[in-house]
């Protein structure tokens, strides 16, 4: 045993974790915890066995996803960090705890978000159909506005000069990191749209709403998504037409280029005219070219 009954793992030194000294139960009873400072505890152990060896820690995905519900950032954080190390090498193997993983998306923390949508992401790329439960909580999330928009910045209220810097490096850094989350949570959102088109039709509405966003990774994201859904069926995707008829004249080329493809897949001839124009009047020249291949294929 490597601590004592009530205090699980407690003899344990975590920067220098001996794998075989890690006895099964007391682990899990460590990450079964009630007290906080043990569940942390538990999760650093798993994330220093899963860097030397996953197998030891992949029977413990499920008890790290219920960590993830924790209310203790650190300890969600590094609960996450283990389920990364496993999602690295098997990454269907965290399918069980995709719900637990997207409800960190969600989080008023940019950097929780990230632990989330990171190995989620790895989840939907080996499995993306297990991510389609979840698209409900992903979608919510990406209709929210990033937590690091607007307010006021805690610059103003300091005056020393070093102190003003590092709260504008914490402050570029998590923009940064909501930014890459909410990133990962759209190739999510895609890459469940490609392979279950017919699944994500219900959610044909709000994509719909996240295709007006202003975020142009959101919005292009939403498009991609509508485009699928409209390949499979795009009776589903007609009464949201016009949202791609607005994204035409949007400022990122990619969220054009989206738009034009969604067009193409929903096969109506009435968008012809739009095409064309745009055809005729957009200054990148392959999102021309391809809105003038497609308003040909249209009126064919």
């Amino acid at each position: 045993m490597s601590g004592r009954s009530d205090a699980p793992l407690d003899g344990v030194v975590l920067d220098d974790v001996d794998p075989e000294s890690i006895a099964p139960a007391e682990l899990r009873a460590a990450l079964e915890s009630e007290r906080s400072l043990v569940r942390q505890r538990g999760a650093r152990v798993c994330a220093a066995l899963a860097a030397d060896d996953v197998d030891r820690v992949r029977p413990f995905v499920e008890e790290l996803g219920a960590v993830l519900r924790d209310d203790n950032a650190g300890v969600v954080q590094t609960a996450a960090a283990a389920l990364q190390e496993i999602a690295a090498l098997d990454a269907a193997a965290l399918v069980p705890v995709v719900d637990d993983l997207a409800a960190l998306v969600g989080s008023d923390l940019p950097s929780v978000q990230l632990a989330g949508a990171r190995p989620l992401c790895d989840v939907a790329e080996e499995r993306p159909a297990a991510c389609v439960p979840v698209l409900g909580a992903l979608l919510d999330g990406l209709g929210d506005a990033p937590v690091t928009a607007g307010g006021d910045s805690a610059v103003a209220y300091v005056e020393d000069p070093g102190t003003k810097e590092a709260i504008q490096q914490r402050e570029r850094e998590s923009r940064e990191y909501e930014q890459h989350a909410r990133q990962l949570a759209s190739n999510v959102v895609i890459a469940a749209a490609n392979a279950e088109p017919a699944a994500v039709a219900d959610h044909a509405a709000t994509l719909a709403d996240l295709a007006a966003a202003d975020d142009a990774v959101v919005r292009s994201a939403a498009l991609d998504a509508l485009g699928s859904v409209a390949r499979a069926s795009p009776e589903a995707v007609r009464p949201h037409a016009s949202v791609a008829l607005t994204a035409l004249d949007a400022e990122a080329n990619l969220v054009r280029a989206r738009a034009v493809r969604l067009f193409g897949f929903l096969g109506d001839e009435a968008h012809v005219e739009a095409l064309e124009r745009v055809a005729a009047s957009d200054p990148d020249e392959e999102i021309a070219t391809f809105a003038a291949e497609t308003a040909s294929f249209l009126a064919s």
